[in-house]
C-alpha cells in the first residue's frame, strides 16, 4: 500500500478504519484533542477543525465530521448528533424520531483536505429512516438503527464492504480523492 500526502486527524480508530478501507492507502492517523465550535452548520464546524489542526500540525491533513438530521426536529441535531448519542445512545436517538412519527432521516459526512494554501472539501449524504430495535453488529454510532433509503437492512446488518461502497463516508471520501487528483494534489 502506498502512503497518503496527508495525516487523517481523528481519535476514532472506528473511523480510521473505515477510512483505509475506503481510501485503499495506508493512512497515517494522528489524534489531537481538538475543539468543536457548537453550530448546526456541519462546514462550519469542520473548517474551524480543520484551521485549528493545521496551526497545531502545520502539515496537509485531512478532518472528517458527520451529522445526522432527523426530519421530525427540522434537521436536529445535525452535527450536535456526537453528544445525543453521547447521552441517549443510538436507540434513544431513533425512539426520539419514532415518538415524534417522523422517522426521516439524513446522514452526512464532509472530510476536508487542507495543505496551508489549499482547501478541499469532500461530501458523501444517504437519507433513510431510523427503526427500532436496532439490527446487525457490524458499523458503529448510529448504523444498527439507520436503514438508507433503497434499502431493508440497516448498516449494522450489511457489514464494512457495503457501507464503505455506499455509505455516507465513503461517497464523501471518494469525491475528496477524485478532487485531489484532479487539482494534482495526489
Amino acid at each position: 500500500m502506498r502512503l497518503t500526502p496527508f495525516v487523517l486527524v481523528t481519535g476514532n480508530a472506528d473511523k480510521l478504519a473505515e477510512a483505509r478501507r475506503i481510501v485503499g492507502a495506508e493512512l497515517e492517523a494522528v489524534e489531537l484533542d481538538l475543539p468543536e465550535i457548537q453550530s448546526l452548520d456541519l462546514e462550519e464546524v469542520l473548517r474551524a477543525k480543520g484551521a485549528e489542526a493545521w496551526r497545531r500540525l502545520q502539515r496537509p491533513l485531512v478532518v472528517e465530521d458527520t451529522a445526522m438530521e432527523l426530519a421530525a426536529l427540522g434537521g436536529f441535531p445535525g452535527p450536535l448528533v456526537k453528544w445525543m448519542l453521547g447521552a441517549v445512545g443510538p436507540e434513544g436517538l431513533a425512539q426520539c424520531a419514532l415518538s415524534l412519527a417522523d422517522a426521516r432521516a439524513t446522514v452526512r459526512c464532509q472530510v476536508l483536505y487542507i495543505d496551508g494554501e489549499t482547501a478541499v472539501l469532500g461530501e458523501g449524504v444517504d437519507t433513510g429512516e431510523l427503526v427500532l430495535p436496532p439490527r446487525g453488529d457490524a458499523g458503529f454510532g448510529w448504523d444498527p438503527v439507520f436503514v438508507a433509503e433503497g434499502s431493508a437492512r440497516t448498516w449494522g446488518e450489511r457489514g464494512q464492504g457495503e457501507k464503505d461502497r455506499g455509505g455516507h463516508r465513503g461517497k464523501a471520501w471518494r469525491q475528496l480523492m477524485s478532487e485531489l487528483r484532479s487539482q494534482e494534489l495526489l
